[in-house]
């Protein structure tokens, strides 16, 4: 017969009951709290995860209503443009940056929600895009007398340098040599012969001797003229106002991006 001994049987149960508390003290309860704490992990990550995919979504879906927006603004203002006067080229410029500038913080607010690294590695496409985008929008609005009034801008510098700067005139003269030279002009559009009669008759002026004047057309200055005499350039298109925007915008969303 079998014969329990009532000591073993309490050290036993005492034995079983310490194994007991310390495996549910320190494996069953730490473990339980990992499980946990994961699941609360995995949870607001899948919970930010879907939050970012539901703003990207958004973003991308107010951009493209942007875009057409635009596109629908600019066949509008063609239209207005072919029975209105002379538009002031200063408030073209002053829509074109205000346009770029909100571009630029939609923009920076999507790219918030991205990573620093990969928004430093687009900067640079970005702006280009920005700013693309804003001289293809002049490039449908600058009526012809925009382009005629920076043709008549550049004129008026060149005939200011000649009378304010005389060093630089003296080493333009001394580069050229006294020989006859030739002024390389680029315009958005044609230019009348009364405008190609006028550059050369103040770069005549300017270089104290008789310059020809080789003219090509380039539609991407927008509006404008460059003039590149000797080593001297003279600028007034709308393309290169728009490119020394870029530095400032650049620098504009690096200071932005060192903030965030």
């Amino acid at each position: 017969m079998l014969s329990l001994d009532p000591a073993t049987i309490i050290f036993q149960v005492i034995n079983f009951l310490v194994l007991a508390f310390v495996l549910n003290r320190w494996v069953f309860q730490p473990v339980l709290r990992q499980s946990e704490r994961r699941a609360k992990e995995r949870e607001q990550l899948m919970s930010e995860l879907t939050s970012e995919r539901q703003k990207l979504a958004e973003a991308r879906a107010e951009l493209e209503k942007k875009t057409e927006s635009l596109e629908e603004e600019s066949d509008s203002i063609l239209a207005d443009v072919r029975r209105q006067a002379v538009v002031d080229q200063q408030e073209l410029l002053s829509e074109a940056r205000a346009e770029a500038e909100i571009m630029l913080r939609e923009a920076q607010s999507d790219a918030q929600r991205l990573r620093r690294q990969s928004l430093e590695q687009h900067l640079g496409q970005l702006v280009d895009t920005v700013l693309q985008v804003s001289g293809n929008v002049m490039a449908k609005v600058t009526p012809v007398e925009v382009h005629d009034r920076l043709v008549q801008r550049l004129s008026e510098r060149i005939r200011e340098m000649g009378r304010t700067e005389m060093p630089r005139i003296e080493a333009l003269r001394r580069s050229l040599g006294g020989r006859e030279a030739t002024a390389f002009v680029a315009s958005a559009r044609e230019l009348s012969a009364e405008q190609q009669a006028l550059l050369a008759r103040i770069l005549t002026a300017l270089a104290d001797h008789r310059v020809n004047i080789e003219l090509s057309v380039e539609p991407e200055l927008v509006a404008g003229v460059r003039v590149r005499l000797g080593d001297t350039v003279m600028d007034s298109s709308l393309a290169a106002q728009l490119a020394d925007m870029r530095g400032t915008v650049a620098g504009t969303l690096n200071e932005n991006i060192g903030n965030d």
